[in-house]
């Protein structure tokens, strides 16, 4: 095919995808050469560099088809949402990019996963360049869980000065929201486990509440924000947690994704206000393992995928 710019590219042959044989447990995983997906006219083809796990994989693995189908959403063979490489090809109306260019994303909309060596999606989709000298592993982790934690944030109102508290501050969503939170101008409470007591502080966290040794309901004080990063503090509890006019905010709210949220992400990775924690980085082949990590649900930060080992230095 013939991108802007006059330059072609082929597009065809096979490449290694990590595919859902059923639904239900990790070991219904498994990588298998699948046929390269071909861009549409307005879509631009990425070669994957380095992808994640997200708790929302997990999610969709675990579900059948028809009840995917309920929420909206087309099954896919192919998991993955986020995603960090370097575009191979342009479809003849796809703006913006060019083969070369180095962007990440996530798929909503797509057909099939970032857990492949290629992945087609929509130029005018969840896809930014990435900035600087920032590399595919510093950067695949990000659009997912750093453009959820914006978005609560945003919707509660953050702002300089503010009391805000994050329940699973040392998860994906949970390490973003402190670091926005900070970036905002809030002052951060964290509440996770003691052993990632230093590592929230170091994301700019000003206390820290260990929750396996204190009720987090019983703090005695009042939050102008708080902010569930993993959907175990509902809200009638967090009504003693509330000031007068506070704002409630959880991740299992239902929430769109904006081409919006993910320049302002970009943005915030770009001015070193935000970094990704990584916990653990896992080969293309052992995704089923990565799912294991992220369904353990005791990770610290996100679970990384190399999909092209030789592209990256010291990841592990």
């Amino acid at each position: 095919m013939t991108g802007r710019g006059g330059q072609r590219t082929a597009v065809g042959g096979t490449m290694r995808a990590v595919v859902t044989r059923r639904p239900g447990s990790a070991a219904g995983l498994e990588v298998r050469e699948v046929p390269v997906p071909v861009p549409a006219s307005d879509e631009v083809l990425v070669r994957v560099h380095a992808t994640s796990v997200t708790r929302g994989d997990v999610v969709l693995r675990k579900m059948p088809g028809l009840v995917i189908r309920a929420f909206g959403e087309r099954p896919k063979k192919v998991l993955g949402h986020d995603f960090a490489g370097v575009v191979v090809a342009v479809g003849d109306e796809a703006l913006g990019f060019a083969p070369g260019s180095r962007v990440m994303g996530t798929t909503s909309g797509t057909a099939h996963g970032a857990h492949a060596e290629l992945l087609a999606v929509p130029a005018e989709g969840m896809i930014v360049e990435i900035p600087g000298e920032a590399s595919f592993a510093e950067a695949a982790p990000v659009p997912v869980g750093a453009m959820t934690a914006l978005h609560l944030l945003s919707e509660a109102g953050v702002g300089k000065g503010q009391r805000v508290l994050v329940n699973g501050a040392s998860g994906s969503v949970g390490s973003y929201a402190v670091q926005i939170a900070k970036a905002r101008g809030a002052r951060v409470t964290a509440v996770c486990s003691g052993r990632n007591a230093d590592l929230v502080r170091g994301l700019g966290a000003e206390e820290v509440v260990d929750y396996t040794t204190a009720d987090v309901t019983a703090l005695g004080r009042r939050f102008d924000i708080v902010l569930d990063a993993v959907g175990t503090l509902r809200k009638r509890a967090a009504r003693a947690l509330l000031a007068d006019g506070g704002a409630y905010a959880t991740t299992r709210s239902r929430r769109d994704e904006t081409l919006a949220e993910l320049m302002e992400v970009r943005d915030l990775l770009a001015s070193g206000a935000l970094h990704a924690v990584v916990d653990r980085v896992y080969d293309l082949e052992d995704v089923p393992a990565a799912h294991a990590r992220v369904e353990g649900g005791h990770k610290r930060g996100n679970v990384l995928v190399r999909v092209r080992a030789e592209d990256e230095v010291g990841l592990a």
